[in-house]
């Protein structure tokens, strides 16, 4: 079995290398096909290069030590996937405190220290989780759905806390 890059796998491919995948010529064809597209999922929910790599060696490990748990009903990349955005988010769940205020303040480019100081005042009113929502959504670009899936709560709770906080703000700022 020649394969040369992910565009050759099918899933039958996938799913024979991974039930062979205690056999090391196996492993290296599946590390060696799924490296990158593993490392570019990890990427977009990680943000952040090394934890990505990290990510892409503890899903590997995963593989191997629970192929027996895949069954093959199941299309083998969602499988894989599954795992590593589960690996994934359980990465950024441990990373606490989720979001430090004075690095993240730090991280701003404000136009003078005035605004530096009422951003940080404004931000301190909030809620810990209200202001972990606002940093994550409106400085780290993560979408409601991934901040959800990260504090593990409800979508409908993460858009609530966040309009909730988004109102505070407006109100504070505007009686300043």
């Amino acid at each position: 079995m020649e394969l040369t890059s992910i565009k050759d796998l099918n899933d039958s491919t996938i799913e024979k290398l991974l039930l062979d995948i205690k056999n090391e010529d196996s492993f290296y064809k599946l590390y060696l096909l799924l490296k990158a597209p593993i490392y570019g999922y990890s990427l977009t929910i990680l943000k952040n290069r090394d934890d990505a790599l990290d990510n892409v060696q503890d899903v590997f490990i995963t593989l191997y030590n629970q192929t027996d748990s895949y069954q093959i009903k199941t299309k083998p990349l969602n499988w894989i996937y599954t795992i590593t955005k589960n690996k994934a988010l359980s990465k950024l769940r441990k990373r606490k405190p989720l979001v430090d205020l004075e690095n993240e303040i730090s991280s701003i480019e404000f136009s003078s220290k005035d605004d530096s100081l009422l951003f940080k005042t404004l931000m301190e009113q909030l809620k810990e989780d209200e202001r972990n929502i606002i940093l994550l959504h409106l400085l780290w670009g993560f979408k409601h759905r991934e901040i959800a899936d990260m504090l593990d709560l409800n979508l409908s709770t993460i858009l609530s806390k966040y309009n909730r906080a988004v109102k505070k703000l407006k109100e504070m700022e505007a009686s300043i």
